[in-house]
């Protein structure tokens, strides 16, 4: 019975990756294990696509002349083949272009520089994934169980969801969240300390379905558990090690905590985006950023807290990354930059005003297409 050779595509323009890899893979090429073929940018990425249509994995450096990895992530992405998976390589602590990525289809990352021995795990358990996916593809019971697992998924993440915002002295809090088709992972919650202090949490599992609705399980508990007796800094680190240990792969949760107490905010920002303050007496907006990688993305990995003032009349809006990501019918982003302005719009007004004029903004932008990603955001005033 004859064998496909799963043929994997590598994308960068560094001469010296290929012969790199061939020294690498020299025994699974001989062997008939793997078969390579190499492309210098995107543009020569999607020639080799076209021509050579048993290609099932593209491994894609970011940053190449002609076309950049991002824009033939987003080319892939349009052939609409779900059994063409990609890899996406970036510099350690790109937490940008990594999200980029997975939001826009990547599988799986790998850091520079390259680590041999994680590249050839990263690639195994792409095919393994392909394997299983055409398996999957060749019957209907098993495309209907996907479909149950996603509503199951969806129901598993609204149940993880507060019952209610608690009420709490000196602030004013709403919150909203809206699902995508499929299962994207948001989550918030909060909690209230004995020093008088409140937590406010915001997280975004990356991937998609049941994988990512266990993940939010997984982070809820940790922070029903944890988080009212732990410095910030000690939280991060022990919900890092938590989910690394559970060896999901590359399942990981972006998460961003603030603790708010007296005129005071501490937060940290694990892969999530800005946090958006709004200031009462200068009336402008500060945009609070990050470079902590997401939560089990690291073995042993920092996080630094972040401090700054409030005062009566400030808010501060935190937000998952599925607003300023959304796009038009166009393929428009909504932007971080239309996120802070629409926000400085309306930032005078009630929590609850501002979370429905976001709420109204981001339908107008979508035009009533399907969401791919969910859409979170919190807004909180100090009165």
């Amino acid at each position: 019975m004859n064998r496909t050779v799963p043929r994997i595509l590598v994308v960068d323009d560094e001469p010296d990756l290929e012969l790199l890899i061939n020294q690498k893979f020299r025994k699974e090429i001989k062997n008939g294990v793997y078969s390579f073929v190499f492309a210098g940018n995107g543009i020569e990425a999607l020639e080799k696509l076209s021509d050579d249509k048993e290609i099932e994995l593209v491994l894609t450096d970011i940053n190449m002349p002609e076309m950049d990895g991002l824009t033939l992530l987003s080319k892939i992405k349009e052939l609409n083949n779900p059994l063409l998976h990609s890899v996406i390589v970036s510099a350690y602590g790109d937490i940008f272009n990594i999200r980029t990525a997975m939001n826009g289809g990547a599988f799986d990352f790998i850091v520079k520089p390259i680590d041999l021995t994680d590249l050839e795990l990263t690639i195994k358990k792409s095919l393994d994934n392909l394997s299983a996916l055409k398996k999957a593809f060749k019957t209907r019971d098993e495309l209907i169980s996907v479909r149950k697992e996603l509503e199951e998924a969806r129901a598993l993440q609204l149940s993880m969801l507060p019952k209610s915002i608690p009420v709490f002295k000196g602030l004013e809090i709403s919150a909203y969240m809206n699902t995508a088709s499929e299962v994207g992972g948001d989550y918030y919650d909060f909690s209230i300390n004995n020093d008088d202090s409140i937590n406010i949490a915001i997280g975004d599992a990356t991937g998609h379905g049941m994988r990512a609705g266990i993940m939010v399980a997984v982070m809820k508990t940790l922070f029903i558990t944890n988080s009212t007796h732990h410095e910030l800094d000690e939280f991060f680190a022990l919900a890092n090690k938590a989910i690394k240990s559970l060896n999901l792969g590359r399942m990981m949760m972006a998460f961003s905590m603030m603790n708010i107490k007296a005129n005071m905010v501490k937060f940290i920002s694990a892969g999530m985006p800005s946090i958006f303050l709004y200031k009462n007496s200068t009336k402008n907006v500060i945009e609070y950023q990050s470079s902590s990688m997401p939560l089990g993305a690291l073995a042993e990995q920092s996080f630094y807290t972040n401090t700054f003032n409030i005062e009566s009349g400030d808010v501060i809006l935190i937000l998952s990354d599925g607003l300023p990501e959304l796009t038009d019918i166009k393929n428009n982003l909504f932007s971080y930059e239309r996120v802070s302005s629409e926000f400085l719009s309306v930032a005078e007004e009630l929590p609850d005003k501002i979370i429905e004029y976001l709420r109204l903004k981001s339908l107008e932008w979508s035009e009533g297409t399907d969401l791919v990603d969910d859409i979170t955001f919190i807004a909180t005033r100090i009165k």
